[in-house]
């Protein structure tokens, strides 16, 4: 795939942000302008979906190869990544012809697959393994499976093509916003300086906060500098109505409008060309409901009516970013706080779409005891914003903090373990974790991949390979004698569970090497935590506490 394989392995290779910027931004000078977007799509995030099946690569590699099914699956197992392990077990081809592009490789050998029979399928990815060099195998076999990554993310992106272009990464992150497709943007569309934005219904790129952790807010300064909100925990969303369209974007770039009808109907009494930043949250008479109430409208593409009256919602706003047209993103945020409260007030009472309330406190003490009551409220602590700042992109040191209270605490024994992914695919660093129920046996309540160093890692890789007791899969269980303190926002009373308790957002807050298994802690004390024990978890859609989706 030409360029583009030279550069997936030099990414690869690269360990410092300026060198692989430096690196990308040189790939989009010296490629061929329909790779560039393919790359940009990938790098993005997307991938093309339904062409095979992992479970049909590892047969049709085992034909190819001519190895047993338990030999593919053990390489797998060892290796870690299955396009890695595919690529290895492939192996150089000496027959390889002239290297293709990289929409070929999309068009013309993945695309195809999504339509094929099996055997079709299979024929059809043995000549491409054919044309394939060596150097092309893992990055067309990260791009086949959907598994790519290249340590880029999509700021960083933007950097890149900002570098190459000569033009302000902000604006190519507006132009990468939302959902595209290499046939509907090219590259040239986006570095082309002199194009007048038309944003239609399009996502600005949000602005992020830092989390306040260990530190005092006292070190941000005088709290009249900052405007304090309540931080919401629910689906963080922008709400835009352009020639009156109306459409709603979560973070991650995808459009939610179609589980939301209430809050799209409402925009009817906004102004046209604007474009609010918000929480979506559940909210009934009595006010906020917790977050397990607005799963059950994630993911539905027509709630019913019944649906609709018994699990309401609102829009939360707490940012204005345009108005008539107009970019606001450069004023001052007490300047847009005030054009957002004189929209908001315009509009009638028990409407689905309302303002976030600034909380006042006079000194950084009050304000700290105030935060105690955020459980209690049903939020998760608070938003610092600086009134002075812009609405920059991603994360800007001192601009948005969010002083979120203190998670909830348990001691739990790992009980299984995997192998990771990528750089760390030969360590175990995905645990399964185990509290002990009211009979004394140990009961699974969560999974946790993050928290540990990486000299923690091997300490416990080590640890977890001479403890193995069963193989389930690519699952090891394994002897319970590694105890974690496990960090988690919230729990939820599930019945899908045998433990009975979901968690939220679990990982390792640290190793508690001075504790024995048997001295881990009980569900019960789990279940305590619940913010509403008589609601039982139902199956949907489970978010972390950036509004990212997950499983619980």
């Amino acid at each position: 795939m030409k360029l583009f394989s030279q550069l997936f392995h030099d990414l690869d290779g690269l360990t410092k942000t300026n060198e692989r910027l430096k690196r990308l931004a040189e790939y989009f000078k010296e490629a061929d302008p329909v790779d560039s977007i393919w790359a940009c799509w990938f790098l993005s995030g997307n991938r093309v979906k339904g062409a095979v099946k992992t479970r049909e690569l590892r047969e049709f590699v085992a034909v190819r190869t001519g190895y047993p099914d338990w030999v593919i699956e053990e390489c797998y197992d060892r290796v870690g990544d299955l396009a890695e392990t595919l690529s290895l077990l492939i192996g150089d081809n000496d027959s390889a012809q002239e290297p293709i592009h990289l929409h070929q490789a999309v068009s013309e050998h993945i695309k195809p697959l999504v339509y094929m029979d099996r055997q079709d399928r299979q024929d059809a990815l043995s000549q491409t393994w054919n044309t394939l060099r060596s150097i092309d195998l893992l990055p067309f076999h990260k791009i086949l499976t959907g598994g790519f990554r290249m340590g880029i993310s999509k700021g960083n992106l933007c950097k890149a093509l900002g570098m190459a272009g000569g033009i302000d990464p902000a604006i190519v992150a507006q132009r990468l916003a939302g959902s595209w497709t290499p046939d509907e943007l090219s590259l040239q569309e986006i570095l082309n300086p002199d194009e007048t934005e038309s944003r239609l219904c399009r996502p600005f790129p949000f602005c992020l906060a830092y989390p306040l952790q260990e530190e005092s807010p006292g070190i941000l300064g005088d709290p009249n500098d900052w405007q304090i909100e309540w931080k919401w925990d629910g689906i963080r969303a922008q709400l835009i109505k352009s020639e009156g369209k109306a459409m709603i974007w979560s973070r991650g770039d995808e459009s939610i409008g179609d589980a939301f009808p209430e809050i799209l109907e409402a925009t009817k009494l906004l102004p046209d060309n604007v474009c609010l930043d918000g929480e979506i949250l559940a909210w009934g008479h009595e006010g906020l409901r917790s977050f397990s109430r607005l799963q059950k409208r994630l993911g539905r593409k027509s709630p019913t009516a019944s649906m609709l009256k018994r699990e309401p919602v609102r829009f939360q706003a707490y940012d204005l970013l345009s108005l008539g047209g107009e970019d606001l993103r450069d004023l001052k945020m007490e300047r847009r706080r005030e054009k957002l409260e004189r929209l908001i007030s315009s509009l009638p009472n028990r409407f689905p779409v309302s303002i976030s309330d600034v909380v006042e406190g006079n000194s950084w003490k009050d304000l700290e005891a105030l935060r105690e009551e955020s459980r209690d409220r049903g939020v998760e602590g608070f938003m610092l914003k600086k009134k002075d700042s812009c609405y920059t992109p991603g994360r800007v040191k001192g601009t948005w903090y969010k002083w979120k209270i203190d998670p909830y605490l348990a001691d739990m024994v790992v009980v299984s373990a995997q192998l990771g992914h990528g750089k760390r695919s030969n360590l175990y660093t995905d645990y399964t974790l185990a509290v002990r129920n009211e009979d004394g046996e140990l009961v699974v309540v969560a999974k946790a991949y993050s928290g540990l160093t990486d000299k923690e890692i091997k300490e416990v890789d080590k640890i977890i390979r001479g403890s193995i007791t069963g193989k389930f899969g690519p699952v090891r269980s394994v002897k319970p004698n590694l105890v974690f303190e496990i960090a988690f926002e919230g729990v939820q009373i599930s019945k899908r569970h045998k433990s009975g308790v979901a968690l939220r957002f679990p990982r390792i807050n640290r190793w508690r090497r001075d504790k024995a298994p048997d001295q881990v802690d009980e569900v019960a004390i789990i279940k305590g935590y619940a913010n509403d024990p008589t609601r039982q978890e139902e199956d949907g859609l489970k978010v972390d506490e950036d509004g990212n989706l997950l499983l619980f």
